[in-house]
């Protein structure tokens, strides 16, 4: 009995040998076919090249255009500020330290030339008044002078002598 157990026990195993070799030929040869299938799904994804359309932005462009000249509208539609500077620049308000360099260098010169001229002018002004002061006193003295002369030439000797009298009485009030 031993044997004949024996003998069923490896006939099945061999028998299920068998069918596990069948089911590993059979299972090899799909994972063949299933490789094969991929390496061609593969050689046709990297042949196969896309070509895509041009897109067509022109809808967006003037939904885009739309939406500026809406803003564009909406900004030029409400109150501005507005600024009024009322200023007095003495120099551009760019390369100020050049233009200040220029006519603060240049302003020494003329404040000098500016002051000369003004002496120069003060002491002409000054000679024109002493030299009319000095032609009304000649003047008013040669008046006097002929006034004298002709009372004198017309006096005689003793209204000299009284003339005299007068002049040095004047002399001494002074």
């Amino acid at each position: 009995m031993d044997l004949k157990i024996l003998e069923t026990a490896i006939t099945e195993l061999a028998q299920d040998q068998k069918d596990t070799n069948r089911e590993l030929v059979e299972l090899a040869r799909q994972v063949k076919e299933t490789g094969e299938k991929v390496d061609a799904f593969s050689e046709k994804l990297t042949n196969h090249k896309v070509t895509l359309p041009a897109p067509d932005t022109g809808p967006i462009t003037r939904q885009n255009a739309e939406f500026f000249q809406k803003v564009t509208d909406i900004l030029a539609a409400q109150p501005k500020n507005v600024i009024h500077q009322r200023r007095f620049l003495l120099f551009p308000a760019d390369n100020t330290d050049y233009y200040y360099r220029i006519i603060f260098g240049r302003l020494f010169g003329w404040a000098v030339l500016f002051l000369v001229c003004t002496y120069l002018f003060s002491l002409g002004q000054q000679y024109i008044e002493k030299s009319t002061a000095a032609s009304n006193r000649r003047y008013n003295y040669e008046t006097y002078q002929d006034a004298w002369n002709g009372l004198d030439s017309l006096l005689g000797p003793s209204g000299r002598k009284k003339m005299q009298e007068a002049m040095q009485k004047a002399v001494r009030n002074q």
